[in-house]
């Protein structure tokens, strides 16, 4: 008689999984690492997902990355905008993250080997190029290695607090504080590089 698969075991592999791509990185991690965390035989482990590369495809699908790309598009939108809609822009990519706190640091920093291991390089160009876009001119090598560096560091910055916070109002105190420090220094950056392409305007 076949056994029947039990949807408890199905989410206890799915949230070791995620805990070991979050701690170890895809390419560090492995069937039988997730089984010993799952509190469970590697065997059973392939019972429900017949490979890594299913498993991952599962805890990490490619809608999440393209929803992150709509909530993140919002945001800096509304921020760019000085939208009324900025609280509630910054609340739903808050809310998105803190629902799916290790798969979304999975994707920021740990897909290596992966289909959305460019992810993270993507995440970092996606938000140079918005402000790149509201700068009064065009940006000099040296502006856009700062927006690169900048932004690469919130990538990994957002990616280990959502992977070492002890819950999700921790995380939740933890983003918030990051952005209360981050924007005043983008808004300080962006000062400056706007005052460069004023005094010495770069021409197409």
């Amino acid at each position: 008689m076949a056994q029947v698969l039990k949807e408890a075991v199905r989410a206890r592999i799915r949230a070791a999984a995620l805990r070991c791509f979050a701690d170890q990185g895809y390419a560090g991690t492995s069937m039988a690492g997730i089984a010993a965390v799952a509190g469970t035989a590697p065997g059973n482990v392939y019972r429900y997902f017949p490979s890594k590369e299913a498993l991952f495809a599962e805890v990490v699908p490619p809608e999440l990355a393209a929803r992150h790309d709509e909530l993140l598009d919002g945001r800096i939108a509304a921020l760019a905008e000085g939208s009324a809609n900025r609280s509630a822009a910054a609340a739903e990519l808050l809310d998105f993250w803190l629902a799916h706190r290790l798969a979304v640091s999975v994707l920021l920093d740990r897909a290596e080997g992966t289909p959305v291991a460019g992810y993270p390089a993507a995440f970092v160009q996606r938000l140079v190029d918005h402000t790149v876009r509201a700068l009064p001119g065009t940006p000099r090598p040296v502006h856009r290695d700062l927006l690169h560096l900048v932004f690469d560091n919130t990538r990994r910055a957002v990616a280990r607090i959502l992977s070492t916070a002890t819950d999700a109002e921790h995380a939740r105190a933890l983003v918030t504080g990051f952005w209360s420090y981050q924007l005043p220094g983008l808004d300080g950056l962006l000062a400056g590089i706007a005052a460069d392409l004023s005094a010495d305007p770069v021409r197409e």
